[in-house]
This record gives C-alpha cells, sequence and structure tokens, in this order.
C-alpha cells in the first residue's frame, strides 16, 4: 500500500505524531473545557466534569505512547495493537449511541477520527511485522529472541 524503505520511515512517523497531536489536543479539551464535550453529548450532572477530567488521563497516556512510536517504531510498535483495539472499541461505543439516537453526528465525528486512525495502524502492523519485512529482505529478525533447540544445544532462529 505505502512505500517501504525512508518514505514509508517518514510516513509512519507523520502518522503517530498526529496521532498523538491529536489525543494530547482531546485530553486538554476534556481537561480545560469539559463543558464543550459534556454539551455536545448531552451529558448533565454533577459528577460529569470529574468523569471527563478522569478520562483525560487516560487519553494523554494513549497520545504519549503514539509519541513514542513516533520516536522509536521498532521498539514502540506494540502500542499500535492497543491503539487500534482501544480506538475500535471507542468507535464502536459511539457508533452504537449515534445509531440508536443517542447523540448527534458532530458528537460522532470524533469516533469516525479514531475509526481511519486504527484503520492506519493495523495497516502499519500488516506493513512492519516480521513476516512482511523479511519477505522484503528488510531484515525483520528485531523483536525475535534465539532459543536453544532442544537437542544438541544449537540456536534456532
Amino acid at each position: 500500500m505505502l512505500k517501504t524503505g525512508l518514505t514509508g520511515e517518514v510516513y509512519d512517523r507523520i502518522l503517530f505524531v498526529v496521532a498523538a497531536a491529536w489525543n494530547l489536543g482531546a485530553a486538554a479539551t476534556l481537561v480545560f473545557n469539559p463543558d464543550f464535550l459534556l454539551a455536545k453529548l448531552s451529558v448533565n450532572g454533577p459528577d460529569a466534569r470529574l468523569l471527563a477530567r478522569s478520562f483525560a488521563s487516560s487519553v494523554t497516556a494513549w497520545g504519549i505512547g503514539y509519541a513514542l512510536v513516533a520516536f522509536d517504531r521498532k521498539r514502540f510498535r506494540d502500542f499500535a495493537w492497543l491503539g487500534a483495539i482501544s480506538k475500535t472499541i471507542f468507535f464502536t461505543v459511539y457508533a452504537a449511541a449515534y445509531f440508536g439516537g443517542r447523540i448527534s453526528f458532530k458528537a460522532f465525528t470524533p469516533a469516525l477520527v479514531d475509526l481511519a486512525f486504527a484503520i492506519l495502524f493495523v495497516e502499519f502492523l500488516r506493513r512492519t511485522s516480521y513476516r512482511e519485512t523479511a519477505r522484503r529482505g528488510e531484515g525483520g529478525t528485531e523483536g525475535r529472541r534465539d532459543r536453544v533447540t532442544e537437542r544438541g544445544g544449537g540456536r534456532e532462529i
């Protein structure tokens, strides 16, 4: 789908920097202006601000995780798995609310953005998998541990 090599590395870095900025921007909104999001979701109540601000801690942690992937995509690659899973779950929750008539399309839009990120993360994971990088001749032994075979003590990769 995408070019490999340096172009792929630059693309990956941009993808995860944008994902980090998206999450950190959302977290800032949740902390400093929670009423903005709460109004769009029609959430009222004395504890709504507390819930929004506590949710910001998780959103911030994910943003830091995506920044780490941008910094070193091999070392922190597994954060992309967690991101793809969590963004898909977030989309599913909001899709159920939208199609159930509980939220507006405008409130559903961030979930669509997260779904797009989830798809791009899965594409990144597929493209950077051991099997795929080995097939293209890009090495691919990073992250794999040598195993001692049961007979003879030889090494198997």
